[in-house]
């Protein structure tokens, strides 16, 4: 293994490690409503924390982005809005679908579409080696989700036996209408890696100005941000204003919800910054092999997180599903990077 390699795994592991934590903040931004959550969460993470980590990076962003061809601009911002779209209608899925399915579903297609599509965008990648082990881990990552998701699923089903309310499954019209809405949705999240690595010229146009290969991929979440803040600062400002929800801004203890909110940017855009440079350290094929890694090493952490937190007390059979399921995961992990060795 080499030195490079070393760091470019370290990096996606601790970008995996902030992924599968950052969420914590989602569930203790009271007394604030979740629009006014979310829009902290955008301006800080989306537009403040890129173009700031960029700009000491980075001798120019703006100009690397001006200096990248304009169809790979307008291909990133274009993939990166339909992202911040599916954003938003992420939630709605949840709601017709539950959690532990509508997440499995969604995590799972964004993992593999978002791995596939750059890979066989590379004009020779049938003929690497390391195809078939990316699209062998891709397949086993998804075979995890599947075992996690399933074991949220028993869970779900112990709790609403113990005559807790859980939000589940949906019949009949109104489960078509949430798979549908999952579907776009994980469709959607995929596209954060397409467009990241659409927007890999305005890289090379950094690692022109004198920015280091692994630091240049911050001017491209610029880039991918600068589009992908628009639905979703949009949607927030929105609902802010039509149920007029502003005043939560104020109310007590709001320096609490402050807090929590900066803490959940601050780690989703770090997960993403430290993915971007693991994914450059790894070379053409980093974006199809560090994204697999990055969202399965986030999952076993979330799933962690929630053994910790108690989601899983007194719950044996659902929790041996979900370890299970977590070791799956961990395999796709070592069939990835054993890909990445054969670049």
């Amino acid at each position: 293994m080499t030195p490079e390699f070393a760091i470019a795994l370290a990096l996606t592991l601790v970008a995996g490690l902030c992924q599968g934590t950052f969420g914590l903040g989602m569930r203790r931004f009271a007394p604030l409503a979740w629009e006014a959550l979310w829009l902290i969460f955008s301006i800080v993470g989306m537009l403040v924390l890129p173009i700031t980590a960029a700009s000491f990076a980075v001798p120019d962003p703006l100009a690397a982005i001006a200096a990248a061809p304009r169809d790979a601009v307008a291909k990133c911002a274009v993939f990166a809005f339909i992202w911040g779209v599916s954003s938003i209608t992420f939630g709605l899925a949840l709601n017709y679908l539950g959690v532990s399915l509508g997440y499995g579903i969604a995590v799972g297609l964004a993992a593999a579409v978002g791995s596939l599509i750059p890979l066989f965008q590379l004009p020779d990648a049938w003929s690497r080696p390391a195809t078939p082990w990316i699209i062998l881990g891709n397949a086993i990552m998804v075979g995890g989700v599947a075992v996690v998701t399933w074991a949220g699923i028993v869970r779900d089903g112990e709790i609403a036996r113990g005559g807790q309310d859980v939000a589940g499954i949906q019949r009949g019209r109104l489960f078509w209408i949430g798979l549908a809405f999952c579907l776009f949705s994980a469709f959607g999240a995929a596209m954060l890696n397409v467009a990241f690595a659409a927007a890999q010229p305005i890289a090379e146009a950094a690692i022109r100005q004198g920015a280091a290969p692994h630091n240049a991929s911050l001017a491209c979440w610029v880039a991918v941000f600068a589009s992908g803040v628009i639905p979703n600062a949009g949607y927030a400002l929105w609902l802010l204003c039509t149920k007029g929800t502003f005043r939560t801004y104020a109310a007590p203890r709001a320096l609490k919800g402050y807090g929590w909110a900066l803490f959940t940017a601050v780690l989703w855009f770090a997960a993403l910054a430290l993915y971007g440079q693991g994914a450059a350290m790894m070379g053409d094929l980093g974006t199809s092999l560090a994204w697999t890694m990055f969202l399965a090493i986030s999952l076993v952490v979330s799933g962690g997180w929630g053994i910790g937190t108690g989601e899983w007390r007194g719950m044996p059979s659902p929790l041996r599903i979900l370890i299970a399921g977590d070791a799956v995961l961990l395999v796709s992990w070592i069939v990835l990077g054993y890909a990445n060795s054969l670049r």
